[in-house]
């Protein structure tokens, strides 16, 4: 055999290993691809398959006997809230007003644009009445926070009972920024303009006693936003159709 058929079966072998590389490469990435949707599949079920019990108190955003603040949450002094809406659980067909079925049409629509298979059921009966409240404000000091529900397993003096870090939790709301701009706890995810279900979940810290007052930040100087369903659970919840009602342990 001359040097140059030499050379030639030295660069097919070459080639060949080369295609075998390639080939086995391609399955490699495959398989790793079907090992991540069967482990991301595995974790959905899971996720779901997690008690989501409230932690936090008046998922519903009750206001308090006067009608001027949400019931057992703490509000920074410097935000005004008002009550807009308070939807009857009852169908439509039963009583509730049209004007409150337009307005959580609103509200699927915009989460929609993010989660397109959302229905909000807004014509069925519900488990619960849902409250929307507006907060405002027109100046921040250097402790900025917003407002945030107290934890349901206590009740301190001052009510401003802070929730445990040592479990699972999701943090959320159906929140519309309006004007200006929050970040953090239950409006992660906020956009000016639209109603967004915003939610975030954390996992244990490992630090000892370590808590949390769930409120999100004011990271502008004034601003408007609007509220309903707003708190923490235990486990993952990942799809606002699980959103709308909240079973609490009492």
């Amino acid at each position: 055999m001359s040097t140059e058929q030499q050379l030639a079966a030295v660069v097919n072998a070459a080639n060949n290993l080369t295609n075998t590389v390639t080939g086995k490469v391609g399955e490699i990435d495959q398989a790793i691809a079907k090992a991540r949707q069967q482990y991301d599949s595995q974790l959905a079920d899971l996720q779901g398959r997690l008690p989501r019990l409230a932690v936090t108190k008046n998922f519903t955003l009750l206001p308090n006997s006067a009608g001027t603040l949400i019931d057992n949450w703490g509000i920074h002094a410097q935000v005004t809230t008002t009550q807009l809406r308070a939807i009857s659980s009852v169908s439509q067909a039963t009583g509730r007003p049209v004007a409150d079925v337009d307005f959580m049409l609103k509200v699927q629509a915009d989460v929609r644009e993010q989660y397109p298979n959302f229905d909000i059921r807004a014509s069925d009966y519900w488990r619960g009445a849902i409250n929307v409240w507006q907060m405002k404000w027109t100046q921040i000091d250097s402790s900025p926070w917003l407002a945030f529900p107290y934890a349901s397993d206590q009740a301190l003096a001052n009510g401003a009972a802070a929730v445990p870090l040592n479990t699972s939790l999701t943090l959320g709301a159906f929140v519309r920024v309006i004007e200006g701009s929050i970040a953090g706890a239950w409006s992660h995810g906020a956009e000016k303009g639209k109603w967004r279900w915003c939610s975030t979940v954390m996992s244990p810290s490992a630090l000892f006693g370590a808590y949390f007052h769930l409120h999100p930040m004011r990271t502008s100087s004034n601003g408007l936003i609007e509220i309903m369903l707003a708190g923490a659970c235990t486990g993952a919840v990942t799809n606002p159709g699980d959103w709308g009602t909240m079973l609490a342990i009492s």
